[in-house]
């Protein structure tokens, strides 16, 4: 019997230590009671794959949507005010941009993303995917950080590699990462 326990608890480490790593922070001191619609905007991009931002923006704003927690702004709205705003979607904002787009949106808060690994990498002879990604939530009234998630997701797990499956599909690690960064804030 105490090794049928052993090797459960042995297991447990072993899948743990296969679990996404997220590392986050979310201010206390904020009432998150009064958010209830916020938008998504453009994330930025600092992986190889050019089209890795506009993925993992679908991906991210689709499971904020099935939190059914706030209302979401479309993104051709919010890309619209950026524009008459004169604010470039690649840029850093300043508190006073995230003020003046909460205000043209009437939004409480705004969501950002950083993509910074994304794609297949050889692991031994494997190909396995991974993503590592920043998000982002500022409230719109002084233009200050609510919320901040990194994530490292990769497509590996003890039981595929138990079982000889290859790596998980790229969407379903990057959905995975959003999960594990949203967990932090809902």
């Amino acid at each position: 019997m105490k090794r049928l326990g052993l090797g459960l608890w042995l297991l447990l480490v072993v899948l743990v230590g296969c679990s996404p790593q997220t590392s986050s922070y979310v201010n206390d001191e904020v009432d998150y009671s009064f958010i209830d619609r916020a938008a998504v905007l453009p994330f930025q991009n600092l992986s190889q794959d050019l089209h890795a931002g506009t993925r993992m923006h679908s991906v991210f704003t689709t499971a904020v949507l099935e939190k059914d927690a706030l209302g979401m702004v479309d993104l051709g709205e919010t890309l619209a005010a950026m524009a008459r705003l004169r604010i470039s979607p690649d840029a850093a904002l300043t508190p006073e941009q995230i003020t003046a787009l909460g205000e043209e949106l009437q939004v409480q808060a705004l969501f950002h993303g950083v993509v910074e690994e994304y794609g297949a990498e050889r692991v031994s002879n494997d190909r396995v995917y991974m993503v590592t990604a920043t998000f982002t939530m500022m409230e719109t009234q002084t233009g200050s950080l609510v919320w901040k998630a990194q994530v490292h997701s990769d497509g590996t797990s003890f039981l595929r590699k138990l079982f000889g499956g290859g790596s998980a599909s790229l969407f379903d690690v990057s959905r995975n990462a959003v999960d594990q960064a949203l967990e932090t804030l809902f």
